[in-house]
């Protein structure tokens, strides 16, 4: 599939939701006129490993990346984000329903409090995550003696891909591979720092999570998903 092929798809549902009637050829044929392209993350298929590998982690999440409701699976990981004041590392936990970033940080420091201020952030907003699963890579960051001991205090269930094995966290790498092909690569500079680099994931994370419509949601937005579940499950209660 090609980048021009997927753009045309992208657009024609986005069309879609906004109330336009125009079929997929009609919306190729005139963006090929206007010379338009959609300047979005070509979709890629992974083909998983097949070879055994030993792990002293275990991995209660096995790539179960699609729970049917939220707050149940998260995933987390850390990617760094080059400056000109030196290394920003973002680190980012999903709610697996729906793909949503719940909670998000930077340092310029890849520690263990980063990884720990992140989570007191994820339980600010989503209140109680008791035995709910949250997935990591092998990273020292995860596996320090701190971070365990702050999961073990909320009552969160540690997960841990197998080692050399990113298949297993897919979605958190997907996410970061999706900000910096629709955000930041697209700057054409570096930021200056830290500061610069928050507003920038701050104001793509708030389109992603507001605006940006997912085919694997159905043509929704992650809020919109997550907000549809909400919805059914009070409309439910006031039937009982």
């Amino acid at each position: 599939m090609s980048n021009k092929t997927y753009g045309y798809r992208r657009m024609h549902k986005a069309m879609k939701t906004l109330g336009f009637q125009e079929n997929e050829k009609i919306i190729r044929n005139r963006m090929k006129k206007l010379g338009l392209k959609c300047e979005i993350r070509q979709k890629k298929y992974v083909y998983a490993k097949t070879e055994k590998q030993e792990e002293k982690c275990t991995n209660y999440l096995k790539q179960k990346f699609n729970p049917t409701k939220p707050n149940r699976y998260f995933s987390v990981d850390i990617t760094c984000i080059p400056t000109k004041n030196g290394m920003v590392y973002l680190n980012v936990i999903l709610d697996l329903y729906g793909k949503l970033p719940i909670a998000h940080l930077t340092s310029y420091s890849c520690n263990s409090k980063l990884a720990e201020d992140t989570l007191d952030i994820l339980v600010n907003k989503r209140k109680s995550v008791n035995n709910a699963i949250l997935h990591s890579d092998r990273g020292v960051t995860y596996l320090s003696k701190n971070y365990i001991q702050k999961m073990n205090s909320l009552r969160l269930i540690r997960s841990n891909s197998k080692k050399g094995y990113p298949y297993d966290n897919a979605c958190s790498e997907n996410f970061f591979s999706i900000l910096k092909t629709e955000k930041l690569y697209r700057l054409g500079y570096i930021p200056q720092n830290k500061e610069e680099v928050d507003e920038l994931v701050d104001e793509y994370i708030n389109f992603y999570i507001n605006e940006r419509i997912s085919s694997s949601l159905g043509g929704l937005t992650p809020k919109q998903y997550y907000d549809n579940y909400i919805n059914n499950k009070k409309r439910l209660a006031n039937i009982a």
